[in-house]
Order: structure tokens, then C-alpha cells, then sequence
């Protein structure tokens, strides 16, 4: 990474409709924790073009929401990884609420200088109605999440070993 790069990570969902705020949660928790030097965590609501904006110009980026994935059990967690523009397998459906970021990123390449590799981290969701707490479920795998991202950014961060 050149001394002017940082890693993004961002929080995409709706803090005020239960488990969608995860994203904003896990946000909060890293800031709280400290980032490392050189990330850049940034909560973006709902809105597909201020996600891609928290990403542009970064080399690497780590996107946290809620995803909900049929018959997985509340507080799976899921990783999508998006290289060369597209998703390993089915992309998540991350619905930003005006559309879905798989779009937003394809529609954003050009205007944004977005990094050409990025994680989406899914928490599947128990509850997604109004209210501004996370289910145990989600609430309780904040910690794991956190592990994961830190470890991803660890992994990008140490300098190349010569074997």
C-alpha cells in the first residue's frame, strides 16, 4: 500500500429498523476500539452513492450490512468478496434502499475511484422491524465480525514476505 492508500471500511443498512444496523453498530464498535492506522470507517446509511463515496479512492473495502439469506440462521455470517467487477458466486443482495449495490457499483466505477477488490460481510438479520436494538442474535456476533474485519485488514496490511 502507497503511504497515500487506506483500506474503507463502511456500514451500509438503517440503524432505526432493528438488525439493518448492524453496519452503523459494527462502525461504532471499531471506532471505539481504535482503527488502525491508514483504515477509514465510515457509516453510510442507506444510500448507495454515499457508500460509494466512502469507498472512493481507497485500495481495499470492507462493506458491513445485514444480508438475508434463505434458511441460514440469524447471525450467520456471510462473505461476498467482488473482484474485477463482479461477486465469487451470487452476489448479496445488499438493497440499498434506492438500489442494490451490486448496481451501485457498476454504475459507480467510472465517476468514483473505487478499489478494484472489496468483502461484503452479511449478518443475517432475525428482525428488521422498527426499533433501534439489534437482536441477540446479531448483537452477539458484533464481536466475530470485528475478528474477521481485522484480520481481513491484517492480511492487506503486512508487507509481502520473500520466501
Amino acid at each position: 500500500m502507497s503511504e497515500h492508500s487506506h483500506i474503507a471500511v463502511v456500514g451500509v443498512g438503517n440503524p432505526i429498523m432493528g438488525d439493518d444496523g448492524v453496519g452503523e453498530r459494527v462502525v461504532e464498535a471499531l471506532r471505539d476500539e481504535g482503527l488502525p492506522d491508514g483504515v477509514v470507517a465510515t457509516h453510510a446509511g442507506t444510500t448507495a452513492f454515499f457508500a460509494l463515496e466512502a469507498m472512493s479512492g481507497a485500495d481495499y473495502a470492507i462493506v458491513v450490512d445485514a444480508v438475508a439469506v434463505e434458511d441460514a440462521p440469524p447471525g450467520s455470517i456471510h462473505r461476498y468478496r467482488y473482484r474485477e467487477g463482479s461477486f465469487d458466486g451470487s452476489p448479496p443482495e445488499v438493497l440499498m434502499h434506492d438500489f442494490s449495490f451490486s448496481d451501485a457499483l457498476q454504475t459507480g466505477k467510472d465517476p468514483y475511484n473505487l478499489p478494484d477488490e472489496l468483502l461484503v460481510i452479511g449478518v443475517q438479520p432475525a428482525d428488521t422491524g422498527p426499533g433501534t436494538e439489534l437482536s441477540d442474535a446479531v448483537d452477539e456476533r458484533i464481536p466475530d465480525v470485528i475478528e474477521l474485519i481485522r484480520e481481513t485488514i491484517a492480511a492487506r496490511t503486512q508487507p509481502e514476505v520473500e520466501p
